[in-house]
């Protein structure tokens, strides 16, 4: 697919959607290298990958030290983490030392450092999301925000941001990349109840497709909570809840988590769930029957998922986290991360191959919440639906 057809798609497509939104919960799922993980608050930390049990501003040799933390799979996913080849490639360009910190509880183990008084000892955290920033503000006393403006001017790529990627109005976090929440269909199941792929989101409760969805919990995962968000961008906030009914009417399950719903998808106890529109790439790697792996966009629409680098409030180490945001919006490294974290890059001059494209899927239009469009909404949004659904 050409990337140019991407941004034109992406410029026509958010602008439209309501405005006013505010988030939180993180997934279980380890397996999703989109997504990040469980956001327990465990305060200890591991080794090996690039990982750090104990920050310090200057490694032995005197190098200066930048501590980014980050979600698991960035750094540990088998075989195709980007974590490890960035660290490399900035230290090769770099004077200065990159030590990667994935605690267990994902962002809030920060967030719960910033509420305690404790330093937190890391310099920015990589993989952020708009859900992530508002409850990081929402948690955090008026004047202490938990993260801090970068000067873009010193961003030499800056200018070729996907501006529909852009979700702090304040800069603090800058947009590194990008994927799309999308269906994931078993054609070959499909085909034994004698329909297509769905198509819109009416297709979801009607009686073909019964018993049909899984969807992951959006109390515990980020891919099933934007799967909420992109239902309220739908049907309205006086809407969504009487589609959930709906779809819970008609069969649709709800999973713990992202890792959860996709292995049971992957063992056949339903022909649709909720994940990426990137699936074909993991499928196309192990030689997987791709009629297994059909992308669904309902209405021909995906949800934007987006993740940001942020530097923190009180880091000594500014100027090198500012340095390191440059390098990772640098067309041939957004390439390259795009390619192993199996998502899209944040700007629009990244050069991948069309090999790439043809496995991923870009829906016609976006829909996505941004800082503003959370701020306010998603604790709202999700109690509601939390005592509708989740509590039957």
């Amino acid at each position: 697919m050409d990337r140019r057809r991407f941004v034109k798609a992406a410029g026509a497509g958010v602008a439209g959607l309501l405005a006013g939104c505010s988030a939180e919960p993180t997934d279980d799922g380890s397996t999703d290298t989109n997504e990040p993980t469980d956001s327990g608050g465990d305060d200890g930390m591991s080794e090996g990958n690039g990982q750090t049990a104990s920050p310090t501003d200057t490694a032995s040799s005197g190098t200066p030290v930048l501590r980014v933390g980050t979600y698991s799979s960035f750094v540990d996913a088998p075989s195709s983490a980007p974590g490890p080849w960035l660290k490399e490639q900035f230290e090769s360009e770099y004077d200065a030392e990159l030590n990667w910190f994935a605690p267990e509880g994902n962002m809030d183990y920060f967030l719960q450092r910033r509420q305690q008084n404790v330093t937190i000892d890391t310099d920015l955290f990589l993989g952020l999301t708009p859900e992530n920033l508002v409850k990081a503000d929402r948690e955090t006393a008026d004047g202490d925000s938990l993260f801090t403006t970068v000067d873009t001017s010193n961003l030499s790529n800056e200018s070729h941001v996907v501006d529909d990627y852009r979700f702090d109005p304040q800069d603090r976090a800058v947009p590194f990349g990008a994927s799309y929440i999308s269906l994931v269909y078993n054609q070959n199941m499909l085909d034994e109840r004698g329909v297509s792929g769905p198509e819109t989101f009416d297709d979801l409760v009607s009686d073909p497709y019964g018993d049909g969805l899984l969807v992951p919990n959006p109390q515990n995962s980020e891919t099933g909570l934007e799967f909420l968000f992109w239902t309220v961008a739908q049907f309205g906030e006086d809407g969504y809840l009487d589609y959930w009914s709906d779809l819970m009417d008609n069969g649709t399950q709800i999973l713990q988590s992202w890792g959860t719903a996709y292995d049971a998808y992957s063992s056949g106890e339903a022909p649709m769930v909720v994940s990426f529109s990137t699936d074909q790439v993991f499928a196309d790697r192990y030689g997987e029957d791709m009629a297994e792996h059909q992308i669904g966009f309902p209405n021909g629409q995906g949800y934007a998922y987006l993740e940001g680098a942020a530097p923190f409030t009180g880091t000594d180490r500014m100027g090198l986290a500012t340095k390191f945001i440059d390098y990772i919006l640098q067309p041939e490294i957004q390439a390259e991360i795009a390619q192993r974290n199996v998502a899209l890059p944040a700007v629009d001059n990244a050069d991948l191959p069309d090999s790439y494209y043809d496995l991923v899927y870009e829906p016609d239009d976006i829909v996505s919440f941004g800082y503003d469009g959370l701020v306010g909404n998603v604790e709202p949004w999700l109690n509601n639906w939390s005592e509708q659904v989740a509590s039957k």
